[in-house]
C-alpha cells in the first residue's frame, strides 16, 4: 500500500479570534510548516488572498495544497467555483465542505444541503478535484444521523467523506469502527486527538496527537487497507505554540507509526 501524504490544517496558527492565518503571514507559517516535515496544507481560500502564485509558494516549499475547507451553510454556487478555480491553479484535488445541518442540526438542512453538496460534488468531479463532507459531532450524534442522510442523499462518485477522527469520538461512536464501516468512501482523514474533558463538552481541543484518548493505532489499522491520499493532522487550539504543537504531532507520527 502506499503511505498516505502527511498535511496540517493551518488553523491552529489562527490569532486574534481569526481562525486561520493572516494572508500578510501566510508565508511565515508555509516555512514553519515545511521546516516540521509536513508536505501539505489545509486551508480556507482567504489565507491566499495576497499570495500571487499560491502553486509556486507552495512547490518552492516542499508542499502541496492538500485542500480547501468551505462551510456548506449559507455557501453560494460563485464561491463553490471560486474554490474550484483555485484549486485547479494551485493544482489541489480536495474540496472539503462542513456544516451541512447548519446551527439547527436539522434534517431539512441536511436534506437541503445535500442537494446542494451532489450539485458542487458533479461540477468538480468534471474537473479532477475531489469532493469530501467533513464531519463534526453534530453529523455523529444520534447513530450518525446526519452523515446517513449526507450518503444516501449524494453519489459516491461525486461526493466522498473526509472523516474526523476527534469528532467521531467526540459525537459518541468509534472512530476506528467508523472508518471501517465507511472505508470504501473515504479519501481524506483529518487525525485530531483530545481530552476525555474535552471530547465530553463537544469542544475545539488543544489536545496534540498521542496526548489525547484517541486510539490511532486502531484507525491506521483500518485505514491502512484502502489508499487514502491525505492524513491531515488539526488542533484548533494550542496551549503553547503552532510550531511547538504541529512538531509534537509531527513527531508522534513519525516516531510511533513511520509516517
Amino acid at each position: 500500500m502506499v503511505k498516505p501524504k502527511i498535511g496540517v490544517e493551518l488553523i491552529v496558527w489562527g490569532k486574534g479570534g481569526k481562525i486561520f492565518p493572516d494572508s500578510e503571514e501566510l508565508l511565515s507559517v508555509l516555512d514553519e510548516v515545511s521546516s516540521l516535515g509536513y508536505v501539505g496544507v489545509e486551508t480556507i481560500i482567504d489565507a491566499f488572498e495576497k499570495v500571487p502564485d499560491p502553486k509556486n509558494s507552495l512547490s518552492k516549499r516542499g508542499l502541496s495544497l492538500a485542500g480547501l475547507h468551505m462551510l456548506l451553510e449559507g455557501l453560494h454556487e460563485k464561491q463553490a467555483n471560486a474554490a474550484l478555480d483555485f484549486l485547479r491553479k494551485a493544482d489541489g484535488h480536495y474540496l472539503l465542505l462542513s456544516f451541512a445541518g447548519g446551527k439547527h442540526n436539522s434534517e431539512e438542512n441536511y436534506l437541503k444541503n445535500a442537494k446542494l453538496l451532489e450539485k458542487i460534488g458533479r461540477r468538480a468531479t468534471g474537473q479532477g478535484i475531489r469532493v469530501c463532507y467533513h464531519n463534526h459531532w453534530q453529523e455523529i450524534v444520534n447513530d450518525a444521523l446526519g452523515m446517513k442522510i449526507i450518503c444516501s442523499k449524494t453519489n459516491p462518485e461525486h461526493v466522498a467523506l473526509a472523516v474526523d477522527t476527534y469528532w467521531v469520538q467526540s459525537g459518541g461512536l468509534s472512530p476506528a469502527e467508523y472508518v471501517r464501516e465507511n472505508l470504501d468512501r473515504i479519501e481524506y482523514l483529518h487525525l485530531k486527538d483530545g481530552t476525555e474533558k474535552e471530547m465530553k463538552s463537544n469542544a475545539f481541543p488543544s489536545t496534540e496527537l498521542g496526548k489525547g484518548i484517541l486510539d490511532f493505532r486502531a484507525v491506521f489499522a483500518v485505514a491502512e487497507s484502502k489508499d487514502i491520499e491525505w492524513y491531515v493532522v488539526e488542533q484548533d487550539h494550542t496551549n503553547t505554540t503552532p510550531k511547538e504543537s504541529m512538531e509534537i504531532s509531527r513527531r508522534f507520527l513519525k516516531e510511533k507509526f513511520e509516517l
